[in-house]
């Protein structure tokens, strides 16, 4: 009788602890469903019809900062000012890897370089729209170098497209403007992702 006793008692407490697991195994279930949920919120991955407009972001700075890209930028409390400061920031960078139409081009070498910049104290802008110079589309940076004036920087080959060139005016235009990451993503989840590609 008293192994019987015993061997019901080892059975309902082999009963509750699989009771205890089936409750673990919902709660994390559960909160993991959450949190792609607000996850996907967060980030805002969702395509932008155009519109013939320029298209600005949705988020604000603060609401940047809490997606999960918080890390992304360490940015320096000074920014920097001056064309030709700038011009020495970019100076002797160079692709450590060659330009592949589809995989690292113009809109991951963008995305790369507005980190670089934003991380070294620039205040820096991802612009998309129509090639400056030549057909199709294409991606490239605006810079601040005084309060309010912003400089074109190709990516492509990391430099100041300086008022003299020859499509200078070309890189005025353009269709969309990305304050951050996380709002070229909202446009396009897998162009700007330099970090699947690209090692330096």
């Amino acid at each position: 009788m008293e192994k019987n006793v015993e061997k019901r008692s080892g059975i309902s407490k082999a009963q509750g602890g699989l009771v205890v697991c089936a409750v673990l195994i919902v709660i994390l279930v559960v909160s993991n469903v959450w949190f792609y949920s607000e996850l996907k919120d967060q980030i805002g991955l969702r395509a932008r019809s155009y519109d013939g407009t320029v298209v600005e972001s949705q988020y604000t700075s603060s609401e940047g900062a809490e997606t999960p890209f918080f890390f992304y930028y360490v940015k320096p409390e000074e920014q920097k000012f001056g064309v030709n400061s700038l011009g020495n920031e970019l100076e002797g960078l160079k692709w450590s890897r060659q330009y592949e139409r589809g995989l690292f081009d113009c809109t991951e070498m963008t995305a790369y370089l507005e980190r670089y910049l934003e991380n070294h104290g620039w205040h820096t802008k991802i612009v998309v729209g129509d090639t400056p110079f030549g057909s199709g589309r294409h991606a490239w940076l605006l810079v601040e170098t005084s309060e309010g004036e912003y400089m074109p920087v190709e990516s492509t080959k990391i430099q100041i497209v300086l008022w003299s060139a020859p499509n200078y005016d070309n890189y005025r235009v353009y269709d969309y403007r990305f304050e951050t990451i996380v709002e070229a993503l909202s446009y396009s989840e897998t162009a700007f992702d330099w970090w699947t590609v690209y090692t330096q």
